[in-house]
């Protein structure tokens, strides 16, 4: 059901570990507006997107922005199924605007419900059903603005976004594959992890990422999709932000899932919140990486902040995740919440509405 008890809300949808957010919020004209952010695996539209864009429509609303952040299956896949879903007729006039950095080159998509099988692109697809898209997207863009909402945009560089196009094509042609269990650090001890030096993620598809800061009155929140720690280090510090002036943030959304290489200590000298979002769900790529969490503790350790890590997703790779650790909560004061980030729970919901619309 959605939400008219607060000016604006944010909710994270479980899709078994990809990135599926939608902001809700009252504008400036007394109307309500929607943006969807990525969207998570095709497989799970029928279960996120799909009834929340229904819903949408059922209300006389549209959505006013998609996000698209990037090319990975776990976050665009689900823009794939709005593509192919016959239900919604009018697709142009249910989302006005796909906001994304796109390719001219034939992408195949598998299903003939959207065009022949020798490749008709996703930019050509929007571009014949006349719905809109933004141009290239990066930090050079100008703030997106709707209706008292402003989007910042943090990541990509324009240098890294130019890759995309290239990067786009590659992926398809590739496909990513995803970590083995071998690969994962979940068995490993607090002791073990909270004194490894940080490296950088150097994957250029997740470098292209589009992360926005989203500023709503006095409420900020960093959706940082699967985006570099440095280049939002680097956007932050442009906006006069520092390790001493941090930016006050109602929450964050940990890069990537919660990967190690996606969270810097530097980042986090730059934020001021106690509240960090994570998207995976332990099994998907292993995510979040249990390096990064410790890296969050031991920041707000540090920095005497009692930390509120809230997962969209509920496992019990996650619930597991500091089990062999008997001194975690003798050394951590922390929060945790699972599956909880939406309307339905009253988490992420700001600044209640009290007099009659």
């Amino acid at each position: 059901m959605l939400q008219k008890t607060h000016k604006i809300s944010f909710h994270f949808y479980d899709t078994g570990g990809g990135d599926a957010i939608h902001i809700r919020f009252l504008g400036e004209d007394s109307n309500w507006h929607n943006i969807l952010i990525d969207g998570g695996y095709a497989r799970e539209y029928k279960n996120a997107f799909a009834p929340l864009i229904k819903e949408i429509l059922a209300a006389d609303e549209v959505v006013d922005h998609w996000i698209i952040s990037h090319i990975d299956r776990d976050h665009i896949g689900a823009v794939l199924g709005f593509l192919q879903d016959n239900t919604i007729k009018d697709k142009p006039n249910a989302v006005k605007r796909f906001i994304f950095n796109s390719t001219t080159e034939p992408i195949q998509i598998p299903s003939e419900k959207i065009s022949v099988r020798d490749g008709i692109t996703l930019r050509e697809y929007i571009k014949k059903s006349y719905i809109q898209s933004e141009p290239s997207i990066n930090t050079k863009t100008k703030s997106i603005e709707v209706q008292g909402l402003q989007m910042t945009i943090l990541s990509p560089t324009p240098e890294k976004q130019k890759k995309a196009e290239d990067l786009w094509t590659v992926e398809e042609r590739t496909m990513k594959v995803g970590r083995k269990a071998s690969q994962s650090d979940h068995a490993k001890t607090i002791s073990e992890l909270k004194d490894l030096p940080f490296h950088q993620d150097k994957d250029e598809v997740n470098g292209s990422s589009i992360a926005i800061l989203v500023e709503f009155g006095d409420i900020k929140a960093l959706l940082l999709a699967d985006s570099h720690p440095s280049d939002i280090e680097d956007s932050l510090s442009a906006l006069r932000y520092s390790s001493t002036n941090p930016i006050p943030l109602s929450f964050m959304q940990l890069s990537h899932h919660g990967s190690k290489a996606n969270t810097s200590v530097g980042l986090l000298e730059m934020v001021n919140t106690e509240n960090f979002v994570v998207t995976g769900n332990g099994i998907h790529n292993r995510h979040p990486d249990k390096e990064a969490l410790v890296r969050l503790l031991e920041h707000g350790k540090k920095n005497e902040i009692k930390i509120k890590i809230h997962y969209s997703c509920d496992t019990k790779e996650l619930r597991d995740l500091f089990k062999i650790d008997a001194e975690v909560e003798s050394c951590y004061e922390f929060d945790t919440t699972y599956k909880k980030i939406g309307p339905e729970n009253e988490l992420f919901l700001f600044e209640k509405i009290t007099e009659k619309i």
